[in-house]
């Protein structure tokens, strides 16, 4: 069976922008002939490959053909980029998944080394570090920075080290909230700053100290890691900031930490598709020589 190269650009230009629509505009074609293209490659192979829903979603079966067409538009740059002509290779954009703490911290060291190495760009997409997995399983991305320690399905893993998080909060709230010492009944009542509902770094703080007792204090949802440190810094809230950001305002007395060993590590890591390509190489080094600011294991 031979594939239509156009046909699975289309398919991949569905998932990767959520909607035909999108998709078309991408392409440079109109939505009914992405359509006409999905429809054909779909007759063709005789399988299902898009939910029509918002945003567009790859069946099982698309997936594999999302992963085969954005590794062929892949392969051929690179290969066109070897052979020097590289001012016809197609454009590649490789879709990415990383955490928005990464994002505000050490990622963009990575993508400017990777913009210094290749013509290629990145689409980047942020999300919850327990979950940006969930977009390279699902084939949304083709790399991603994630907590999993397990490699998914056709993708290699590399460990980059942890991100620390540290409990933090203002002088004045502090005096407030936990002059009498960080337990039970003041966190029950001191705000805390928490980045969406999948933000689970303040709850598993919280937790080592409660021992088993219920925690359902006032919330403030707030997603933006640098609205996190402005919040903190006014006193709205104590939260669990990236070290990075809050170090010199740890240094300064403009924050202070809720306790003693008021720390939280989270391991990261890289996983990308198994793809021989000189691109995605280029990407590897580049986040794995950013990430060497991360905190190392002993030994590690």
């Amino acid at each position: 069976m031979n594939l239509d190269h156009a046909q699975l650009r289309a398919l991949a230009a569905v998932v990767r922008e959520g909607s035909f629509e999108r998709a078309a505009a991408a392409l440079h074609v109109t939505p009914s002939a992405v359509s006409q293209r999905i429809k054909a490659l779909e007759d063709r192979v005789g399988r299902l490959l898009v939910q029509r829903t918002t945003p567009t979603t790859a069946t099982p079966d698309g997936r594999i053909l999302v992963q085969l067409a954005e590794q062929a538009t892949l392969l051929e740059h690179d290969a066109l980029n070897r052979l020097g002509v590289a001012e016809d290779a197609p454009q590649a954009t490789l879709p990415v998944a990383v955490n928005h703490d990464s994002l505000e911290t050490w990622f963009m060291d990575a993508a400017l080394d990777f913009a210094a190495r290749t013509r290629a760009t990145l689409d980047l997409r942020a999300e919850d570090q327990d979950h940006t997995a969930e977009l390279l399983r699902g084939g949304a991305v083709m790399g991603a920075v994630t907590t999993l320690a397990e490699p998914v399905q056709g993708c290699r893993l590399h460990a980059l080290g942890s991100m620390r998080y540290a409990a933090t909060c203002s002088p004045d709230f502090h005096r407030r909230h936990f002059a009498d010492g960080v337990d039970a009944r003041s966190l029950s009542q001191a705000p805390v700053l928490v980045y969406n509902r999948k933000d689970a770094l303040q709850g598993r703080f919280a937790r080592r100290i409660l021992r088993g007792a219920a925690w359902q204090p006032p919330v403030w949802w707030l997603p933006s890691a640098r609205a996190f440190v402005r919040a903190s810094l006014a006193g709205l809230g104590w939260t669990m900031n990236p070290l990075a950001l809050v170090q010199a305002d740890l240094d300064a007395g403009r924050l202070v930490l809720l306790r003693a060993r008021a720390f939280e590590d989270t391991p990261l890591y890289w996983q990308h598709w198994r793809v021989e390509s000189d691109t995605m190489a280029a990407l590897t080094d580049a986040v794995l020589g950013a990430a060497r600011g991360l905190i190392r294991r002993r030994g590690g």
